[in-house]
């Protein structure tokens, strides 16, 4: 049998031999036309000797070849190629060329004559393709066959085949002495060959195997590292705790490939776990089941820091996992802790069908997709743990606006009635206190209203970023909005739209809202015989919106803050001592509600641009 390395797959290990034996078929195609070219330049070249005897000798090697290839390239069901076939491919073309090399060599002078040293190189090609007894047997025949030839040229059984140049035999006839030392070097050479090669060459054999092997694990590991990237990808996008569960036990068991993926959590007592999510297992095994830690000494282990991994599910094991687990026909479970920082959170369990399933390596993969689920996880509790704080710093900001707005609103009426003089005559510092009185309510029940816009823009309404906003009727609105506002103040005030514009996303009471908050700022700030630019423009995909300004400017320490709720400049407040900070921190709030975002662009005492990028509203379906 030809000596192969185990490999995972012996069918492709005797196809790449089979392929390896196949090229020196390749090669004999240009063998009879060399022979013949050389039968002919010695011709040229004035040396006499028997040319048709030659021409029958590459004939007889192109026929040979022609049948090795006629038999080994049909193609047969079971490819590729048993090792019984690669030993007959090796065996055929071993005889073939043996022959060839043998008319060869006694029409050329013998043993003795100078080309008897071709022989070595089938002795090589089997040495490389069989096993060394084989390669030994093969170089015994061959030297038999030499001796038996070159003993009958000594005696005068087979007649010596000269080689005439010029007149002169230049290949004499045998001696018996240089006979024998030109056999025994012969088979020196042969029997080294055979008896090193063959090991030398199985040894490269083995290498190259182990490289494969070694190139094909490193593949399969890129490949479930790809995969658990991807699934970490398709689990990021989902903030939910349990669709992240349910995403990862899904991708993890296609990762992995077995037939089922549990996430058990551990309660924050630490005493129970509870099935938060599974892949391909039985409903009965897992539905609303809680499993006391003290009273499962497996899963206890588990919890400690130890992983759990069979092949064969003992009875005792059985005990542990229920009937539910026999009637799955489970054979093969691999449990490891969810590890986040130091502490476990629950654990991870794989279970497969087929018996010795999981390595030391697959054990290593399950590790670390273990250790990403636990990040996963904590990371939907802390979103889930964020967005519950928002929701109750919503609900109160909206309870507080909402309790302040009606008093507030109250007492403005009760002030408008004293100024007004109803309840009787006010003096001139009477109405001086009672006009910074409504100032001030006016300013707080503006900044009750904002806080209330704050708190709903929070709460992000449905169908929000599905709506469209029409440009032209925006710019309309706004312009009628604030022309008389900065025609009082003696500012010049243009709102400029491209052609052609397309809808951007938003609902157009939100865009409005964000806009006029840009738009009442720059009036605001910009002092009389000023200007305020909006322009509208298409750019790198989205819809940009330009509010600009020739006003007081932000100052560079004040930037870094321009968006935080309650903030106002130290030029702003000196200017304008009404205002609430609440502005752009809702125009930040809907420009990231919508998929937007905003660049700007200020020098103190020269002007300011907000540039608002909003993405454009997709196309309604047909």
């Amino acid at each position: 049998m030809v000596a192969v390395a185990h490999d995972a797959d012996p069918s492709a290990a005797w196809g790449k031999l089979f392929k390896l034996s196949w090229w020196p078929v390749r090669i004999r195609w240009g063998v009879a036309p060399g022979l013949l070219a050389a039968v002919y330049a010695a011709q040229a070249a004035g040396v006499v000797f028997p040319a048709w005897a030659f021409v029958l000798v590459a004939a007889f090697i192109l026929i040979g070849n022609l049948g090795i290839y006629w038999h080994f390239s049909r193609p047969e069901p079971g490819w590729p190629r048993s090792h019984q076939e690669c030993r007959q491919l090796v065996g055929w073309q071993a005889a073939i060329d043996g022959i060839a090399l043998w008319a060869v060599t006694y029409l050329t002078g013998g043993v003795t004559g100078p080309l008897v040293v071709g022989f070595l190189l089938p002795v090589f090609f089997v040495s490389m393709l069989l096993p060394a007894r084989a390669a030994l047997a093969f170089c015994t025949a061959v030297l038999t066959v030499l001796g038996i030839t070159a003993l009958a040229e000594v005696y005068g059984w087979l007649p010596h085949q000269s080689l005439f140049f010029r007149g002169v035999d230049i290949v004499p006839p045998p001696h018996p002495m240089r006979t024998l030392s030109s056999l025994g070097f012969l088979a020196g050479s042969a029997y080294l060959a055979a008896g090193f090669m063959g090991p030398a060459v199985g040894g490269f054999r083995q290498q190259v195997q182990d490289i494969e092997r070694r190139g094909q694990t490193e593949a399969v590991t890129s490949r479930r590292l790809q995969s658990i990237f991807s699934a970490l990808e398709a689990i990021g996008s989902v903030r939910d705790l349990k669709r992240v569960l349910e995403t990862a036990v899904a991708e993890v068991a296609l990762v992995m490939q077995v037939k089922g993926i549990s996430v058990k959590l551990l309660s924050e007592d630490g005493k129970l776990l509870r099935y938060a999510a599974a892949f391909g297992l039985p409903e009965s095994m897992v539905r609303e089941k809680v499993v006391e830690v003290e009273r499962s000494p497996l899963n206890k282990r588990v919890i400690q820091g130890e992983l759990f991994v069979t092949g064969q599910v003992t009875a005792t094991e059985m005990f542990q996992f229920g009937e539910t687990l026999s009637a799955a026909h489970l054979q093969s479970v691999l449990f490891v802790p969810l590890n986040l920082e130091g502490r476990v959170i629950g654990i991870l369990g794989a279970y497969c069908e087929k018996p010795d399933r999981f390595d030391a390596e697959e054990v290593n993969f399950f590790r670390l997709t273990a250790r990403l689920v636990a990040i996963a996880v904590e990371n939907a509790r802390a979103y889930e743990a964020v967005t519950a704080m928002s929701g109750e710093r919503t609900w109160f900001m909206m309870k507080v606006a909402h309790n302040l707005r009606a008093p507030l609103a109250g007492m403005l009426s009760i002030l408008e009635v004293v100024r007004d003089g109803y309840l009787g005559p006010i003096n001139d510092q009477q109405s001086e206190y009672l006009r910074r009185l409504d100032r001030r309510a006016r300013t707080m029940l503006a900044l009750v209203n904002e806080l209330m816009v704050l708190s709903r823009n929070r709460q992000r309404p449905e169908g929000e970023c599905a709506a469209a906003t029409e440009l032209a009727v925006l710019a309309r609105r706004v312009q009628r909005t604030f022309q008389d506002k900065a025609a009082e103040k003696r500012i010049g005030f243009r709102v400029n739209l491209s052609a052609d514009l397309p809808d951007v996303r938003g609902r157009l009471e939100t865009v409005e809202q964000m806009l006029e908050n840009l738009v009442s700022n720059a009036i605001k700030y910009t002092p009389a015989e000023g200007s305020v630019d909006v322009r509208f423009s298409r750019a790198n995909g989205t819809v940009r919106i330009e509010v600009g300004d020739t006003g007081i400017g932000i100052p560079a320490a004040a930037r870094p803050k321009l968006f935080t709720e309650f903030f106002r400049a130290e030029n702003a407040k000196a200017m304008e001592d009404i205002g609430t900070g609440l502005g752009l921190a809702i125009v930040k709030e809907i420009a990231d509600q919508l998929g937007g975002r905003i660049v700007v662009e200020s020098e103190e005492g020269v002007g300011t641009i907000f540039v608002v990028h909003l993405p454009i509203a997709a196309a309604p379906a047909s």
